[in-house]
């Protein structure tokens, strides 16, 4: 599992995305075994975050897909010349752009939860220098490992929150193309157009 989480984060810091303060692993070779243990915890946490990441990923992928018959509905609607059928696939058109805009925002709020979970790693590991008192550990200096980790967790936080603010402007474009759909049915009787794929 180690050999994965590095990758993934091998990954990452390609990309820029790096830590200010690290503990290399040759100052725990003496650890216990809870110490271990204490470490190995919070490697799971960065597990967890790369599955959000690429739940994000996919979920931004279906959405191009969406996308896609969407656009092949606008174009149905304007081949029968029908000014109902167009306003809902304009709609539905609307409705997938503003949640791509959200599914990219989300892949960027999961990207920092991940960089969020390695310092909670570095922070483990600082941690268990100081319990263990590992190289004179009891003055080992903790505040630079936990102020990395409060601030990056209250980023990821704070994007975590702007993603919903703007999941609901999508919910709002979804709304609207139910509106269109359940007067485009009133009036016709066609149950079948203004779906997501024609």
């Amino acid at each position: 599992m180690r050999g994965m989480v590095i990758c993934a984060l091998s990954a990452l810091a390609g990309c820029g995305e790096s830590l200010s303060h690290t503990v290399d692993m040759d100052k725990l070779k003496e650890m216990s075994r809870q110490g271990q243990l204490w470490i190995f915890d919070a490697e799971n946490e960065i597990v967890v975050a790369l599955d959000k990441l690429d739940e994000a990923k996919d979920q931004l992928a279906q959405i191009k897909q969406r996308m896609k018959g969407a656009e092949n509905s606008l174009s149905a609607a304007e081949k029968r010349n029908s000014r109902g059928a167009v306003e809902m696939a304009e709609q539905n058109i609307k409705y997938l752009e503003a949640m791509e805009v959200w599914a990219k925002a989300r892949i960027e709020a999961h990207r920092k939860g991940v960089i969020s979970a390695q310092a909670g790693v570095e922070l483990a590991k600082a941690q268990v220098i100081n319990r263990e008192d590992l190289l004179g550990g009891k003055g080992f200096e903790m505040g630079n490992y936990q102020q990395q980790y409060d601030e990056l967790k209250k980023e990821y936080e704070r994007e975590l929150k702007r993603t919903n603010k703007l999941r609901g402007v999508a919910r709002a474009e979804e709304q609207k193309w139910w509106t269109l759909r359940r007067r485009f049915i009133a009036q016709t009787g066609d149950y079948d157009s203004g779906l997501w794929i024609d």
